[in-house]
């Protein structure tokens, strides 16, 4: 018994011992390790792929008591310069209704031809000491082994004290993995591994390759886990490496969202990996690794290998004017590079762009933080700093417009030059406090953008025109030149900046407009108009001027001068500054049907467009009528002034529209809507129809009270063509926009006499956010009996149609055909009467009430 005590105690010293020294971890020499690979690279393969065996559980288990077992649940094996570590787990499984003391167990690893290896426990597992009466437990041994031993060669052995054997010890059986056994998990397939003690499925979702610089590759591997135990895992000690065909290892470096693992009891969390490789570097059948460092001596054991899918080649390069998707948290991000800006001073030039961004995802996403640069064609990058990405969070279907600009040197030639936007970089800690295999340094292209060669919007900005005089230095630049119709004439509209060029406040001198046609002065009216009242400007600030002449709309311009005309005194006057012109003037910018169109500053946008238009037929002409929606998108109350508008034909003919439009200025994400119509003949064709609208200039400013406009400036053509109107079966959900309308009930009551009383239940319910001027549509209902008699009832909404939820309006009709009617049907149509004109929106057929009917005798 002595001697029993003496060998026991000897067990347990050996079973402290700590695990070896941390084994490193790649070798670019290493070859690809699988259990089933050949023992010579010119031997023929004698099994197929469908012989191939991913799993263990057909080994039989070993027996350690009559009723309790051991099974040989894992086995991995990684390549390394001086040698294969392996490591296998033991599942002891007890039936017994006492403790299993696992001291009485160990384990030991022999070659066929008879080499013995002496593996450890590793350090998390030496503590498990017993397994509770029914209950499981993983034991895990790691051993190194020469370069050329396979998973096959190997018999692992489970062996029991014996005290009654010569060495004291007794082999209760043994397992050998099959010749066909793979340890490399196949594409799609999941892998459950042990980390931290935890049961954790893992996942390759996916490879994606982006393109770098210097003849570098980024590489990207999207891998999910599913922490399948009743725990916690928290940040386990794991590594993973890329392992090409060739043996060759590259660590993979989580990116910053990747960096902490800490996963709830039957939760999943996505991690994505990155490298850098050599585009030389072939990535088909490559093996993700997982590694998990144990101990103080960080033991380097490999836990699983992952075959890897093909690899997709990210495009991220679009042209002028194209979108680029990035997928952002699984949703698609829709990326837009609309509007390019140039301003050149000499031999410099600054560059203001603006991208559009679109949630077309199904989720809210917060928008990664990406970085921007400018590359030119010779590889000079220009960093861009902006903030426009800080905390933005797309909603589906949420639309943003950012605006980023840099100064760069050159001509300003945009062919030249692209737009880059890089993933984020993680600058949450400095690197000094954190390990480099914990920091995420890799930013790579998620979008690669060609510069447009045009403005988008029709508002391009030419040379910066600089003026120098004893009042200060000025930039003076055109930027839009637009011919507007205006009743018989037309409007000659230009926008001009003004830009403070020195290094000190100053004052604008009093300016006045003045206009040249092909050399001939325009004495006419003439009009002035600063977007600002102030006229001082600190030093980089600028302002918008707006020069405005009436001219007849047959006179055809040759080269036209705008002219800044300096007030001295009232008999003197300067010239400031004269633009020429000369084919610069622009067609009225451009919005197709469906389109909206953002003006104004960052934190004072407006978005328009045309909602729908209606027309609404007559004996001898038709209306065309256009609901036109502005939206204020800046986080106060915001708004256009007072709009005109112009329909245009596709020939070319103009009709004045009238607009009716709210007093009252919508707040943050509300909407105003301005209507317009015009009378126009039957002959008119509404095909390529659009509507011209502008902003109305009266007594030298923006008009945004009543009154009528002299003028407007800031034209759009927007695309309006007709919405067709179909008649709806029922009376359910009726647009009246801003309502909408819901029939609940209709009962007309028969009563024997020449009056019927019709009571209609309904519901109607109004847009809040949505501001409109004073309605001037009629709804007209209108009951036609099967004999083909028909009675109107005109109502307004809003008024004798209430808001609200089971409403209940009444109403009767005359007429002698109802004292003989005894029974039958009549049709009620909702008709929507705008100027005496209608168009039908509902009908539905209905049975006359006769509870009211008095007893026939």
């Amino acid at each position: 018994m002595n001697r029993r005590k003496m060998f026991v105690s000897l067990l347990a010293s050996a079973f402290l011992i700590s695990s070896t020294a941390g084994i490193a971890m790649a070798a670019s020499t290493t070859n690809k390790t699988s259990a089933n690979s050949s023992n010579s690279s010119t031997s023929k393969k004698t099994t197929t792929t469908n012989n191939v065996v991913h799993t263990l559980s057909n080994l039989s288990p070993v027996k350690v008591t009559s009723r309790s077992t051991v099974r040989l649940t894992d086995v991995n094996i990684l390549s390394q310069d001086d040698g294969n570590v392996v490591t296998y787990t033991l599942t002891y499984k007890n039936n017994d209704s006492t403790p299993m003391v696992m001291l009485d167990y160990w384990s030991k690893v022999k070659t066929k031809g008879g080499t013995l290896f002496s593996p450890k426990l590793i350090a998390k597992d030496q503590e498990k000491k017993t397994v509770a009466p029914g209950s499981t437990v993983d034991l895990t041994y790691v051993m190194k082994v020469g370069r050329e031993v396979k998973l096959s060669d190997l018999n692992f052995l489970i062996v029991k004290w014996d005290f009654s054997q010569a060495n004291y010890e007794r082999t209760l059986g043994k397992f050998n993995v099959p010749a066909s056994y793979s340890i490399t998990t196949p594409v799609g397939k999941t892998k459950t591994v042990r980390l931290s003690d935890s049961a954790v499925k893992v996942k390759v979702a996916g490879i994606k390759v982006f393109p770098g610089e210097d003849k570098n590759q980024y590489v990207k591997i999207g891998v999910n886990l599913n922490n399948i135990s009743y725990k916690l895992l928290e940040n386990p000690n794991i590594k993973w490496i890329l392992r090409t065909p060739s043996g060759t290892n590259y660590p993979l470096t989580p990116d910053k969202d990747s960096t902490s693992v800490s996963i709830q009891a039957q939760a999943n969390k996505a991690l994505s990996l990155m490298a850098s490789l050599p585009t030389s570097v072939k990535l088909q059948k490559s093996e993700l690794l997982l590694v998990e460092e144990q101990g103080e001596e960080k033991t380097v054991l490999p836990v699983a290998a992952l075959q890897l899918p093909e690899a997709i080649k990210t495009n991220v390069e679009v042209a002028a004017n194209q979108p680029n998707i990035i997928s952002v948290e699984g949703q698609r991000l829709s990326t837009l590079l609309e509007l390019a800006k140039v301003r050149i001073d000499d031999g410099d030039y600054d560059l203001n762009l603006q991208l559009v961004l679109k949630n077309e995802g199904k989720k809210a996403i917060k928008v990664p933080t990406y970085t921007f640069e400018v590359r030119t064609a010779d590889g000079t990058v220009y960093p861009i700093e902006t903030k426009a990405l800080d905390a933005l969070k797309l909603n589906p279907g949420d639309i943003k417009t950012i605006k980023i600009s840099t100064s760069l040197q050159g001509d300003g030639d945009t062919s030249k030059i692209k737009l880059y936007a890089m993933s984020p970089i993680d600058k949450s800690e400095s690197t000094e406090s954190v390990t480099p295999s914990n920091s995420f340094e890799f930013s790579y292209p998620v979008g690669v953008y060609a510069i447009p060669q045009s403005v988008s919007s029709g508002d391009s900005l030419s040379t910066e025109t600089v003026v120098k005089n004893s009042k200060g230095t000025f930039g003076v630049s055109l930027g839009s030149l637009q011919r507007l119709p205006w009743s018989d004439s037309d409007i000659v509209a230009a926008k001009v900046t003004i830009r403070n060029a020195g290094n000190k406040t100053v004052q604008l001198p009093e300016l006045e407009a003045m206009f040249t046609i092909d050399s001939a002065q325009i004495d006419g009216d003439k009009k002035l108009i600063f977007t600002q009242s102030g006229k001082l400007l600190g030093i980089g600030m600028t302002t918008e001027a707006y020069l405005l002449t009436k001219i007849p709309s047959e006179l055809r311009m040759g080269r036209l001068e705008v002219s800044l005309i300096e007030k001295v005194s009232e008999e003197e006057s300067n010239e400031w500054i004269t633009l020429n012109t000369s084919g610069l003037i622009q067609p009225v910018s451009y919005v197709g049907a469906g389109k909206k169109y953002i003006s104004g500053t960052a934190d004072k946008e407006t978005e328009m467009g045309a909602r729908r238009t209606i027309i609404y037929p007559g004996a001898s002409s038709d209306i065309v009528y256009t609901e036109f929606e502005i939206t204020n998108k800046s986080l106060r109350q915001s708004g256009l002034g007072k709009l005109v508008g112009y329909f245009r034909t596709s020939d070319g003919q103009y009709y004045k529209a009238i607009a009716k439009q709210s007093e009252r200025v919508p707040g943050p994400g509300q909407k105003s809507v301005v209507t317009f119509w015009a009378k126009v003949p039957k002959t008119v064709l509404f095909s390529d129809m659009r509507l011209i609208v502008g902003e109305g200039i009266a007594d030298n400013k923006f008009l945004t009270g009543e009154g009528e406009a002299s003028a407007y400036v800031n034209a759009l053509a927007f695309e309006v063509p007709p919405t067709s109107i179909s008649v709806q079966g029922n009376l359910t959900n009726i647009d009246l926009y801003p309502y909408k309308l819901t029939a609940n009930s209709v009962r007309a009551y028969l009563a024997g006499s020449s009056s019927v009383q019709i009571e209609m239940n309904y519901n109607l319910s109004r847009d809040e956010d949505v501001e409109m001027g004073e309605s001037e549509h009629k709804l007209v209902l209108t009951l036609t009996d099967q004999a083909g008699k028909s009675f109107d009832k005109e109502l307004t909404v809003g008024t004798d149609l209430k808001t609200g939820t089971k409403e209940t309006l009444s109403w009767s009709v005359e007429d002698i055909f109802f004292e003989q009617l005894r029974g039958g049907s009549y049709r009620l149509t909702v008709s929507d009467q705008f100027q005496g004109q209608r168009i039908q929106l509902a009908e539905q057929v209905f049975g006359y009430d006769r509870t009211r009917l008095p007893e026939e005798e």
